[in-house]
């Protein structure tokens, strides 16, 4: 008997009479296709543009000069940017953080979620944040809550008593600014209930050792 070697495995022992199975041909793979939702959050990128309420169109929304800009004075009170002739509090938050405050005040809701704020330090270039916007009820219109910008990239002994250049944008055709100097009290701090902690006079906070 000869013995005929089988080419390649197959199920019965060799010499056998069952045909070596054939490898199959593999079929090219084909690319995957991957799919990227945009989730509309993503479009409020830091120093884009202001976001809007569903059926807002912001491009539509013309304040003309109804929107006034406040900022939050030396002492805690709001006033209009220009009226505030002492300038605007620099506040210096419990983590470290450096900001202003500002507020909006409107005729009427424009149904914005957020806005751009636009800051010019003098002799810097601007830079943009985006902003949340919250309106409630004033008198005859709206007002916002109050609303931080930061300064974090700044070391704190360069913002003081220096001047910038603040923008609240709303929309193309709604938006105010103004020019003020950032005022900074070095014995208080801003706690984390929003409230101050100023030095007792002792070298500690109030309530301090």
């Amino acid at each position: 008997m000869i013995v005929i070697p089988c080419p390649c495995p197959c199920p019965c022992p060799c010499p056998c009479p069952c045909p070596c199975p054939r490898p199959r041909p593999r079929r090219p793979r084909r690319p995957l296709l991957v799919v990227v939702l945009a989730l509309p959050a993503l479009a409020a990128c830091p120093g884009g543009g202001p976001g809007v309420d569903a059926g807002v169109d912001a491009s539509e929304l013309d304040c003309g000069d109804r929107l006034a800009l406040e900022v939050r004075a030396p002492g805690g009170a709001y006033l209009a940017l220009a009226e505030a002739g002492d300038g605007a509090e620099l506040v210096l938050g419990f983590q470290g953080f450096r900001y202003l405050y500002l507020r909006a005040r409107l005729d009427r809701d424009p149904g914005l979620l957020s806005a751009a704020g636009v800051v010019q330090l003098d002799g810097a270039d601007p830079r943009s944040q985006p902003l949340h916007l919250a309106f409630a009820p004033d008198g005859g219109g709206v007002r916002s809550a109050p609303m931080q910008v930061f300064f974090n990239d700044d070391p704190l002994p360069s913002l003081v008593d220096r001047g910038v250049a603040v923008q609240l944008l709303l929309a193309p055709r709604c938006q105010a600014g103004g020019h003020t100097v950032l005022r900074y009290d070095p014995s208080c701090y801003e706690g984390p209930d929003g409230q101050p902690v100023c030095d007792g006079g002792d070298g500690a906070p109030d309530g301090g050792p």
